[in-house]
């Protein structure tokens, strides 16, 4: 039913509070009406906040996969980079490449670390009650080769099959921050000093580690820096 509105002479719906052209007031509808549509037209408002709410949380879940999905893809891009390059002892790798395979291998040997000595078992108390250092890797390596020794060689296996990548991917990095590959020698060499000359074995190790930390540098000797491809 159409209203005439007194002012503007504009016709309109008659269940409208007030004119649309003007707003003047619909005095064709008593309190009790405005109260209802008031009302309803709260109702609907909040329906429809929360129909934005409910698409704002769809789309951000759907941006949290997508980005988790391209963490994903990254991840396995980087490691799939070091293993088919483990034979390149010459080109460079980033910082970020370099420790995601680092911590791929460290999240993977705890594992493996655990379900060893899960094996082991009650074992374990006899290896720990040895009375020397070296009685108790005498004693744990007997029990891992003797009484483990399927998962001992898998172990194994799995540390062989990434040793080669290790090295290759620790000398590349090296290279991306302009240093020679020689250098990954300050992880070995500390060891076979003797403890007389007061040098901790594993201060070697610190300083490499703080070597492979460094941004990359451009262009260097080993080549041009080049960006990953996705």
């Amino acid at each position: 039913m159409l209203t005439i509105c007194p002012e503007c002479a504009c016709p309109y719906d008659g269940d409208l509070l007030q004119c649309p052209e003007c707003g003047c007031p619909n005095d064709k509808i008593d309190s009790k009406q405005r109260a209802s549509l008031r009302h309803q037209a709260m109702t609907e408002l909040t329906e429809l906040n929360q129909v934005k709410e409910q698409l704002a949380e769809i789309e951000t879940d759907a941006q949290m996969a997508r980005h988790n999905h391209e963490v994903a893809r990254s991840l396995i891009r980087s490691l799939k980079r070091v293993f088919t390059s483990c034979d390149n002892f010459s080109g460079r790798s980033r910082r970020s490449e370099f420790w995601i395979f680092i911590a791929f291998n460290v999240v993977v040997s705890i594992i493996l670390y655990i379900i060893l000595f899960s094996s082991i078992g009650r074992d374990y108390i006899t290896i720990s009650a040895a009375p020397t250092e070296e009685e108790y890797w005498h004693r744990l390596i007997h029990s891992c080769l003797s009484d483990h020794l399927i998962i001992t060689l898998l172990i194994l296996c799995y540390l062989l099959l990434n040793l080669l990548p290790l090295l290759s991917v620790t000398v590349r990095r090296l290279h991306d921050t302009n240093r020679s590959g020689y250098w990954i020698l300050l992880a070995i060499v500390p060891f076979f000093i003797p403890e007389e000359v007061g040098i901790s074995p594993y201060i070697g190790l610190l300083i490499l580690s703080i070597m492979l930390l460094l941004d990359s540098t451009p262009s260097n000797k080993y080549g041009k820096l080049l960006r990953l491809q996705s």
